[in-house]
């Protein structure tokens, strides 16, 4: 298990204490994530801030983000205004102030940011059939390789996009879906058109946030992908997902989700509109797992490529 994963299954218990409104328990719970993950700095140092501002803490709060922008981190402006628990701070000076350098440095390393896409190729001759995996907000290719790598040894070709898009230093997201679907598009037709390629074996994945990604670029019909093998997604939109699957003609799904997963119920009722709308849609059910990749990934690859490809 990679550290972000790590951090991902640990952070459990945070978000479990949140839900149930101990928000002091989940700030002692953060501050110890943040001692143990310094990597993931950006993230903890959020959630402080976030804790401190819900418990009415201000001037800590403050203190906290200062720190952090001090030490080089900074967050986009879309999250410091939506989320609910920064609301105590909006319009305060010194809060105005570290939001406006925080978009001050997003925009100069946004500037330079592009999508870059690592690429995996099987062993034996092409044509090869193609799985495209995009990571998880926060994640990377490079973090996420290991867990999709069974597929080579099937005979796929791996290609794993990393996204442009900056949320804080060195965490890369998905969150301007418009954006994600015009560059992945991008990308992957080009990957269609350098590389002999199976085209009738082509199929989008993805962990968290990039699992969402991957099944509203393929219901939306962006490439021509057979369906798509979400892990644990993401939030998305019931009315969105329906619009789309409604016309995804052709196309199947694969969901695999864990019973400890704050979305768990969502998911399902994702998994249920789906089939409704014609999209055929298998759901791998873990009840011990989390927000997580699951045990025997390549198994689990293995039974949905079966499913998707049938």
């Amino acid at each position: 298990m990679t550290d972000r994963m790590d951090f991902i299954k640990r952070s459990e218990a945070m978000i479990a204490l949140y839900a149930e409104g101990k928000y002091l328990d989940a700030l002692n719970v953060t501050e110890q994530l943040a001692l143990e993950f310094p990597d993931e700095a950006s993230t903890t140092s959020l959630w402080r801030v976030c804790l401190l501002s819900r418990v009415g803490k201000t001037d800590e709060a403050l203190k906290t983000m200062s720190e952090a922008l001090g030490k080089g981190m900074w967050w986009s402006e879309a999250v410091l205004r939506a989320d609910e628990d920064l609301m105590p701070l909006q319009g305060l000076p010194a809060y105005e102030a570290m939001v406006a350098e925080c978009r001050t440095r997003k925009a100069a390393a946004q500037k330079d940011s592009k999508l870059e896409m690592l690429v995996r190729l099987p062993a034996g001759e092409p044509p090869y059939p193609l799985l495209i995996a995009l990571h998880g907000r926060g994640g990377s290719p490079d973090r996420d390789v290991q867990y999709w790598e069974p597929l080579l040894q099937m005979g796929w070709m791996l290609a794993m996009p990393r996204s442009s898009q900056l949320g804080s230093p060195n965490m890369f997201v998905w969150d301007d879906a418009a954006l994600a679907r015009e560059e992945i598009g991008s990308e992957c037709r080009r990957l269609l058109e350098g590389y002999r390629i199976d085209q009738e074996r082509v199929i989008l994945a993805g962990f968290s946030q990039g699992a969402s990604a991957a099944i509203q670029i393929s219901l939306g019909g962006v490439l021509p992908d057979r369906g798509f093998l979400a892990v644990a997604p993401g939030r998305m939109a019931m009315e969105e997902i329906e619009q789309l699957a409604h016309s995804a003609h052709g196309r199947r799904g694969y969901m695999i989700v864990g019973g400890r997963d704050p979305r768990h119920e969502s998911l399902a009722q994702i998994h249920t509109l789906v089939n409704r709308n014609g999209v055929p849609c298998e759901m791998e059910d873990h009840s011990e797992m989390g927000h997580e990749f699951p045990n025997e990934f390549g198994r689990s690859i293995t039974q949905a490529l079966k499913f998707l490809l049938a």
